[in-house]
């Protein structure tokens, strides 16, 4: 059985993959919106899957973070929460990753909801297009993607 000592030095090196996987989520929500804007179709889906491999890198650290706080017994409580009961040699270390994350979770949900009013705006300017068209008598076709 690995010590307390290990296992918590086993959840902040899970912690800072996690953070570092949260940087590259950001810096690709930041892009985002070029490719929106963009639109072009082979960019965007290159993008969508580069956000889902990361997304599930996350969620791969996340479980392997749960797995740990449970070896802990301290299954589903906050980095704060584990902070106070860790003792002095990880409290701060933690506090400061939980500082981390609260602020880069606020950028990645501002992030997303840009890109989300950006996304509304382009679908308007579509739907827009396609019926100014269709009054001439001309109806587009839709691309559909290949991706199901």
């Amino acid at each position: 059985m690995q010590s307390s000592t290990n296992t918590y030095d086993d959840l902040i090196t899970i912690l800072e993959q996690e953070f570092s996987l949260c940087h590259d989520m950001v810096t690709l929500l930041q892009k985002e919106k070029d490719v929106i804007t963009g639109l072009n179709m082979e960019a965007l889906d290159s993008h969508l899957s580069e956000k889902e491999l990361v997304a599930a890198k996350i969620t791969v650290c996340e479980e392997a973070r749960e797995r740990i706080l449970q070896s802990l017994g301290m299954p589903n409580k906050t980095l704060n929460e584990v902070a106070a009961a860790a003792g002095p040699d990880y409290s701060d270390r933690l506090l400061s990753m939980a500082s981390r994350f609260k602020s880069i979770a606020h950028s990645i949900a501002e992030l997303n909801t840009l890109n989300s009013l950006l996304i509304e705006k382009s679908l308007f300017y579509i739907r827009s297009s396609r019926s100014f068209l269709k009054t001439f008598g001309i109806n587009p076709q839709a691309r559909i993607s290949m991706e199901a």
